[in-house]
C-alpha cells in the first residue's frame, strides 16, 4: 500500500508540474527511489532519469517524445499508454545492457518504442507490458534474452537466437525471427509475413496464424494446440511435430475482416483455446487490453488564475488501475 501512495504521489506530481510544461510543450520525467521523487524536463529527460536512477526504481514519462538512451540499470519505465490522446514516444535505437548479478527487473509499460532495442549480454527477466515495439534484437550470437516476457504489446519485429527464451502472451507479432531455445506464444496473433519457417523451436498455444504458408510453412521443430490458421494457404501446420485441434478459416472471423478486431460472436463460440475462452489476443486470462496497469490522470482543472494571496487552484482525478 505504501509503493502504491508513492507511486500515486510520483503521477500527481508529474501532472502538477505538467500544467506548466504544457504551455511551454516541456517533457516531463519523475524517478521514484523509495520515498524519493525527482524531476527532469525536455526531450533528454529518461536519458537524465536513467543516469540518476539505481536499480529497482520506476520513471514515469509524459506524453510526448523522448530521446531514447543506453539502459544499463534495472528500472520500470511507465509511458502514458500507446493510445492515450498524448502517447509516450521513446524514439531512436537503444541498446539494453544489464549487469548479470542484478536481481531486479528491467520493464516497460505503455510506451510507443518506435525504433530497435538490441540486448547486449544476458537480459533475464526483462517484461514488456501493453507497449508499441519497432524491434527486439540481439547484438551478436553471444548475447540472449533470458525469460523475456511481452504482454499485450504489438510486436513489429524480434530476432533471437542462441539459448535465448521469450515468452509472448495475448499479443499481436510480426517479421519474427526465432532460431533461439524456445519462444512460446499464447493467445496470440501471429503474422508470419509468409515464412513460416523462421519461428524454430516454437510452441503456439490458442494463437490465430496470419500470413504464414505463402513461401513456407510451420517447421518440424514447432508445435502448435488450438491454433486457427486464416492465411488461406491451408498448409501453415503441415511440416509440424506436433499440431493438436488446429484448424484453417478465413479472415470472415474477424469483425469487420480485421485482423485487429476482435471475433465475430459466431467465432468466438467456434474456436476455443485450452482453457475455454477465444483463441487470439481477447481470448484467454490476460485478454489484450492497452489501458496502463497504474493509476491514470483522468481529469486536472486548472485556475485560470492565482488568488491573492499567490495560490493556484489545481484539481486533479486519479483512476486506479483494475
Amino acid at each position: 500500500m505504501k509503493k502504491f501512495f508513492v507511486y500515486l504521489m510520483a503521477v500527481v506530481a508529474m501532472a502538477v508540474c505538467s500544467v506548466s510544461a504544457f504551455a511551454q510543450n516541456t517533457l516531463v520525467a519523475t524517478l521514484t527511489h523509495g520515498d524519493e521523487i525527482r524531476m527532469f524536463y525536455g526531450t533528454n529527460a529518461l536519458q537524465q532519469a536513467c543516469s540518476a536512477a539505481t536499480h529497482g526504481d520506476v520513471i514515469n514519462l509524459s506524453g510526448g517524445k523522448f530521446q531514447s538512451t543506453k539502459i544499463t540499470k534495472a528500472v520500470a519505465v511507465r509511458g502514458t499508454g500507446i493510445h492515450d490522446a498524448n502517447p509516450t514516444y521513446i524514439v531512436n535505437n537503444f541498446d539494453v545492457e544489464i549487469p548479470a548479478n542484478v536481481t531486479e527487473k528491467l520493464s516497460f509499460e505503455g510506451c510507443r518504442i518506435t525504433s530497435t532495442i538490441t540486448i547486449k549480454g544476458t537480459l533475464s527477466n526483462a517484461y514488456f507490458l501493453k507497449n508499441f515495439l519497432a524491434g527486439v534484437s540481439l547484438y551478436s550470437s553471444n548475447d540472449k534474452m533470458d525469460n523475456g516476457m511481452f504482454v499485450n504489446c504489438d510486436v513489429y519485429g524480434m530476432s533471437l537466437r542462441g539459448q535465448s527464451t521469450a515468452q509472448i502472451i495475448n499479443s499481436y507479432i510480426q517479421n519474427f525471427n526465432s532460431f533461439g531455445k524456445l519462444a512460446s506464444f499464447l493467445n496470440c496473433v501471429v503474422n508470419g509475413n509468409g515464412r513460416g519457417d523462421y519461428f524454430q523451436s516454437c510452441q503456439f498455444v490458442n494463437c490465430i496464424m496470419y500470413n504464414v504458408g505463402r513461401y513456407e510453412p510451420f517447421p518440424a521443430t514447432s508445435t502448435a494446440t488450438n491454433c486457427v490458421d486464416v492465411t488461406g494457404y491451408e498448409n501453415a501446420f503441415n511440416n509440424m511435430s506436433l499440431k493438436e485441434n488446429c484448424s484453417y478459416a478465413g479472415m470472415d472471423i474477424f469483425q469487420e475482416s480485421n485482423v485487429w478486431k476482435d471475433l465475430t460472436d459466431e467465432a468466438k463460440a467456434k474456436y476455443l483455446g485450452i482453457d475455454g475462452t477465444p483463441v487470439g489476443k481477447f481470448g484467454g486470462m490476460i485478454p489484450y487490453d492497452m489501458m496502463p496497469s497504474y493509476p491514470q490522470i483522468t481529469k486536472m482543472n486548472v485556475a485560470a488564475k492565482t488568488t491573492a494571496d499567490g495560490k493556484l487552484s489545481v484539481e486533479i482525478g486519479v483512476s486506479a488501475a483494475q
